[in-house]
C-alpha cells in the first residue's frame, strides 16, 4: 500500500508527490526591473489568455496539443520579452476603429488592467488583448484582423 504525500518538515526538508525529498530553501526574490517587467508581461498575457473562448482554445489544442497555453504564452512573450515589447510598440501606433475594437474586446471579455506589486507600470486590458492576438496570429492561420479580435474571446 502506498500513499501520496507532499509538504515540509520542520522547515528543513521538503517532500513532493513523486516521493523526492530535498532541503528547504527560501527562494530568492531580487525584485530587479527586468524581473518585474517579466512578471507584468506574463501576468497580462495570461490574464487575456484565460478569456479565450472555447472555439479558440480548441483550435490551439488541435494544433499544439495539451501544451497549447505554453505555446501561446511563449509566442506572446518571446525570448527576453522581444515579442511582447514589439507588440506593445505596435499597440502604441494603433488608432481609430482598430483601437476601439481592442478596447471593446477587453471590456466584453472582462480583461482588467494588470499590474504587479512594486511596479508602477500598468498594462491595459486592450494591450493584453493585442499581445495575445499577435501571438495567436503567429501560431494559427488565417490571421484574425484587429477589427475581429473580439471573436477570439468570451463575451
Amino acid at each position: 500500500m502506498s500513499i501520496e504525500a507532499s509538504g515540509k518538515f520542520a522547515q528543513s526538508i521538503v517532500f513532493d508527490r513523486r516521493g523526492f525529498a530535498r532541503g528547504y530553501t527560501t527562494p530568492s526574490n531580487p525584485r530587479t526591473v527586468s524581473q518585474q517587467e517579466t512578471r507584468l508581461a506574463m501576468k497580462a498575457a495570461q490574464t487575456a489568455a484565460k478569456r479565450l473562448n472555447t472555439e479558440t482554445r480548441e483550435k490551439l489544442r488541435q494544433a499544439y496539443g495539451y501544451r497549447w497555453n505554453a505555446k501561446l504564452l511563449s509566442a506572446a512573450l518571446g525570448a527576453n520579452l522581444e515579442n511582447y515589447n514589439a507588440a506593445m510598440t505596435e499597440f502604441a501606433l494603433i488608432t481609430g476603429t482598430d483601437e476601439d475594437a481592442l478596447t471593446d474586446a477587453a471590456a466584453n471579455a472582462s480583461v482588467p488592467d494588470t499590474s504587479v506589486p512594486e511596479s508602477e507600470e500598468v498594462v491595459a486590458g486592450a494591450q493584453a488583448i493585442y499581445v495575445i492576438l499577435k501571438a495567436y496570429n503567429n501560431l494559427i492561420t488565417p490571421a484574425i484582423p484587429i477589427a475581429e479580435c473580439g471573436t477570439l474571446f468570451t463575451q
